[in-house]
């Protein structure tokens, strides 16, 4: 299946962040998604960085704009009933204990009746928030002279949040000792959204600490108590694996066995770029492709005035393993020698995506300085100011759709 075709491109059940932001707060942020960076100027706490000596000077940021994670989970909004079927807030019940086979003997008794077993599940909002300011000064600079305005920098700055979210919250390893689920405020790692008990009980961190107990608990789920909420983790306390065909292989199929979800049909890969550049080299050897073209086709490309060996440009590169779409991330988390491999589901269970970003507020946006309802006597500084906050969290809803392949080596 091409990555084009795939679910996990329609964003199942919800939206792009992107999107979402647009749907919620275009008008009030200047938002222009398509341009990127490429001119924007370098971001410095200081009024002076903003302002070039030379004029018509271009300055470039100093930033990698990568957030692949957080584009890659759907953004669904519970302060609002715009999706098709029971749309819940921040909590829900899950379904444990299948019930048994009831028999009876010949002439004997109808059976009580049964029921499977039911779980509270529920998580706590967690708050992003981003804040800009630029002087007065340097808005009339931004106006006669090659400086960054009020406007520019908004913008950075909210594409800057996706970054942070993705980098400190996603993709943000869980440390042995570090503080529990209650007590953090950013947006809950996959390190803790895709758990198990026997991960927290018998595994290490990235530095090759044992966890504590509480470590990888979500929500209110207590890891090393709660195995029915177990996603399906491998991992190798003693040494890490070299990640090859017959390993990965073995994964997705048992995988496969245990979760409520089409592994090879209906999820992605997260992970890092190191290990997306090896599953990319494990599927092109495991479908044997093969580059053929005539010698007439060989040919040298210059390069500046130099030029390289005579040959061909081409790539038998893979996007996708067995047709599930490989994601890479700068900031991915890594329990062995290469990035971890996670398994996110991309389809929803009756309306609801199993796993996804949720807003459980409408986008907060305010903006203070000159020419808003607040302007400098309500701020105390000639200055203009922009906040914005989002209230989400990482959602789960079906634990065993998820799965993490971890403690590899190249």
């Amino acid at each position: 299946m091409s990555a084009e075709g795939h679910p996990f491109m329609s964003y199942a059940g919800g939206n792009s962040p992107g999107r979402f932001i647009e749907s919620n707060v275009v008008g009030d942020v200047p938002l222009d998604f398509d341009d990127g960076l490429l001119q924007r100027a370098q971001y410095d706490t200081s009024t002076e960085a903003h302002v070039n000596a030379i004029f018509t000077a271009t300055l470039y940021a100093q930033y990698n704009q990568e957030h692949e994670w957080y584009n890659a989970l759907s953004q669904v909004d519970r302060f609002s009933a715009s999706l098709d079927g029971p749309v819940t807030a921040k909590a829900y019940r899950a379904a444990t204990d299948p019930v048994d086979l009831q028999t009876h003997t010949e002439g004997g008794p109808v059976p009580d009746g049964q029921t499977m077993g039911v779980e509270k599940v529920k998580f706590d909002p967690k708050r992003s928030d981003t804040v800009i300011e630029v002087s007065d000064l340097q808005e009339i600079y931004a106006a006669i002279e090659d400086a960054v305005g009020f406007e520019e920098f908004w913008q950075t700055q909210q594409e800057q949040l996706d970054l942070a979210i993705d980098r400190d919250g996603l993709a943000k390893a869980v440390m042995a000792g570090d503080d529990q689920y209650g007590a953090t405020d950013q947006l809950t790692s996959l390190d803790r959204v895709i758990a198990s008990s026997d991960e927290e009980g018998q595994a290490q961190d990235p530095n090759g600490t044992a966890y504590n107990d509480g470590d990888l608990d979500y929500g209110n789920i207590d890891r090393s108590a709660d195995d029915w909420a177990d996603s399906y983790v491998d991992f190798n306390a003693a040494e890490t694996r070299q990640l090859n065909n017959d390993l990965f292989t073995g994964f997705l199929n048992s995988m496969n066995e245990f979760a409520d979800v089409d592994v090879y049909n209906d999820t992605a890969i997260l992970t890092g770029h190191d290990t997306a550049g090896v599953l990319s080299e494990l599927a092109a050897d495991r479908n044997n492709v093969r580059n053929q073209a005539a010698m007439a086709d060989y040919r040298r490309e210059e390069v500046g005035d130099a030029e390289t060996i005579r040959g061909l440009s081409g790539t038998a590169r893979f996007r996708d393993y067995d047709g599930i779409p490989i994601i890479g991330n700068q900031h991915a988390i890594k329990h062995g020698d290469i990035s971890s491999i996670f398994i996110v589901p991309t389809d929803t269970i009756r309306g609801q995506p199993r796993l996804a970003i949720e807003q459980f507020q409408e986008p907060y946006v305010e903006t203070a300085g000159r020419g808003q309802s607040q302007g400098y006597l309500a701020t105390g500084n000639y200055r203009d100011e922009a906040l914005m906050k989002l209230d989400h969290e990482a959602v789960n809803r079906d634990f065993s759709s998820g799965g993490l392949l971890r403690d590899i080596a190249e």
